[in-house]
C-alpha cells in the first residue's frame, strides 16, 4: 500500500465534496428551463444541501469512531453516488431537493472523514501538508465544478451537470473498498498487528514503526484504564471542543462563502456584465487551485507552523475586504476603480483563505482531539462551520440591501480583526508533534490552551 495511493483515494471524497457544493450555482441557471422554481424553491434547493452537509457531519463521527474510518468513507461514496445520480434524473422540484439533501450528508460525512483519515494515516512531521490535500481537493472539485458547468452551458444540460458527478463517486466506492482503515482505528478497534503491516507499508522503517506503533498503543491502554478514555464532558476535553467550535465558527464568519456564493452577484452589482462576473469567478477558481497547490508543495502549514499562518490570513482577508469595501462606499458604482480595486481585492482574498483558513482549519481539528473522542468532536465543531456557513450566506443579500455591500464588506474586515487577538492568545502551536503527544500535552495542561 503506497502512501500517494493511500493519500489520493482517502482525498476523492474531498473534491466529490467540492464538485457537488460548486455545480449547483451552474446548474441552478438551467433548471428552470425544465421544473418550475420560485424564489422560495431556489432558496429551499440550495440550502438542503447545507441541511444535509449539518446532518452528515454530526452522524459521522460517532460512527466513524465504531465502526472504523475507512467503512464510513465507503459508505459516503454510496450516499454521493445516490445524491449525484437521484439529483440528475429528478422528475420534480420535490425530488431533487430530496435528492440534494443526500449529497449533503455525503459531503457533511466527508467533510469530517477525509481530515481526521489523512491525519491518522500520516507521520507527525507531515500531517500539516497530508491533511491541507483536504482543502486543496475541495478546491479542485470547485474547480472543476466550473469548468464542467461553462462547458455544458452551451448545451443547457443542468443534469448532465449533476450527473457527471456520479463518476467519481463511483470510482470512490472501487477504490475504498480496498483501503484500509487508519492505524489509530485499528488499533482502538483490537487489530494491533494489521496496524503494524499498515506502518510497516506506509513509513517502511521498522524502528519507527514500532516507535509509533507504542505511542498509539499505550495512548489506547491509557484510554481503557480509563473506563472509556476521554470523554466530551472532561474539562480539558470541552476547552479543546471549545477551541474546535470557536476555529470552525471564526473561519466562516470573515465572509468567506459571502464571496463565494455573491462575488459575482456583487459584481455585476458593481457595473460589471455578467459574463464578465462569471469569468473572473472561473479564472479565480484556476488561480485558487495554484495558491493551495503551492502551499501543499512546498509543506508551508508544517514548516511555518499553524498559528502564525492564521493570523497571516486574517491580517490579509481583512485588508482586502476593508479595501473593497471602503472603495464601494465612496467610489460611484460602474467606476473602473471600483472594479479594479473589486477585483484585485477578491483575488487576494480568496486566495489569502485558500492558503491559510481554509487548509489550516481542517489540519488543527484533526490533530487536537484525544483519539476516543475524535470523531464525535470533529463531527460537532464541523457541523457549527456549517452552522455558520448556512447563516453567512443566508443572511448576506437581505443585510446589503438593509445596510450596503460596502458597508457588509467593512463589516466582515473588522471581524477579522477582532477575532485576531483571541487566536493570537488561545490557540497552541501542534506543528511536527504526534498526535499522541499532542495529547497527552493537552491532558496534562502542558498544551498551553
Amino acid at each position: 500500500m503506497t502512501t500517494r495511493r493511500v493519500y489520493a483515494l482517502g482525498s476523492l471524497a474531498a473534491i466529490l465534496f467540492g464538485y457537488d457544493n460548486g455545480i449547483i450555482g451552474a446548474a441552478l441557471l438551467f433548471v428552470p428551463n425544465d421544473l418550475p422554481l420560485s424564489p422560495w424553491a431556489t432558496g429551499v434547493l440550495v440550502s438542503s444541501t447545507v441541511f444535509g452537509a449539518m446532518v452528515g457531519a454530526l452522524g459521522s463521527g460517532p460512527v466513524a469512531d465504531r465502526a472504523g474510518r475507512q467503512r464510513v468513507l465507503l459508505a459516503a461514496g454510496v450516499v454521493f453516488t445516490l445524491g449525484a445520480l437521484g439529483s440528475g434524473l429528478a422528475t420534480g422540484v420535490g425530488t431533487l431537493v430530496a435528492f440534494r439533501f443526500v449529497l449533503g450528508l455525503a459531503i457533511g460525512i466527508a467533510s469530517v472523514l477525509v481530515p481526521v483519515y489523512l491525519a491518522e494515516m500520516a507521520p507527525a512531521a507531515d500531517r500539516g501538508v497530508t491533511t491541507s490535500l483536504n482543502q486543496y481537493m475541495i478546491i479542485i472539485g470547485t474547480g472543476l465544478a466550473a469548468g464542467v458547468g461553462f462547458g455544458l452551458s452551451f448545451v443547457g444540460s443542468w443534469r448532465w451537470m449533476l450527473l457527471v458527478g456520479v463518476f467519481p463517486a463511483v470510482l470512490l466506492v472501487v477504490g475504498m473498498i480496498g483501503m484500509p482503515d487508519t492505524p489509530r482505528s485499528l488499533v482502538r478497534r483490537g487489530q494491533v498487528e494489521r496496524a503494524r503491516e499498515l506502518l510497516v507499508g506506509l513509513r517502511g522503517d521498522g524502528a519507527s514503526v514500532e516507535r509509533e506503533l507504542a505511542e498509539i498503543t499505550e495512548l489506547e491502554r491509557d484510554e481503557r484504564e480509563r473506563s472509556s478514555g476521554a470523554r466530551l464532558s472532561e474539562g480539558w476535553v470541552r476547552k479543546l471542543l471549545l477551541l474546535g467550535v470557536m476555529l470552525a465558527v471564526f473561519q466562516q464568519v470573515t465572509g468567506i462563502n459571502a464571496i463565494v456564493y455573491y462575488a459575482p452577484k456583487v459584481l455585476t452589482d458593481f457595473g460589471v456584465s455578467s459574463t464578465a462576473a462569471l469569468l473572473f469567478v472561473f479564472v479565480n477558481g484556476m488561480v485558487n487551485i495554484g495558491t493551495i497547490a503551492v502551499v501543499v508543495r512546498r509543506k508551508i502549514v508544517d514548516r511555518r507552523g499553524r498559528k502564525p499562518m492564521l493570523l497571516a490570513g486574517l491580517v490579509g482577508m481583512s485588508a482586502s475586504l476593508l479595501a473593497v469595501g471602503v472603495a464601494a462606499i465612496v467610489l460611484p458604482a460602474s467606476s473602473t476603480a471600483l472594479f479594479v480595486v473589486a477585483v484585485a481585492a477578491f483575488v487576494v482574498f480568496t486566495n489569502t483563505f485558500s492558503a491559510t483558513w481554509g487548509p489550516v482549519l481542517w489540519v488543527m481539528l484533526a490533530e487536537i482531539f484525544p483519539l476516543a473522542v475524535r470523531g464525535r468532536a470533529m463531527a460537532i465543531a464541523t457541523l457549527f462551520n456549517w452552522l455558520a456557513a448556512f447563516v453567512v450566506s443566508l443572511t448576506f443579500p437581505r443585510l446589503t440591501e438593509l445596510a450596503g455591500t460596502g458597508t457588509m464588506l467593512v463589516v466582515y474586515a473588522v471581524v477579522g480583526v477582532v477575532i485576531f487577538p483571541v487566536v493570537w492568545r488561545v490557540v497552541p502551536e501542534t506543528k511536527q508533534r504526534s498526535l499522541e503527544a499532542l495529547e497527552a500535552a493537552f491532558r496534562s495542561g502542558d498544551g498551553r490552551l
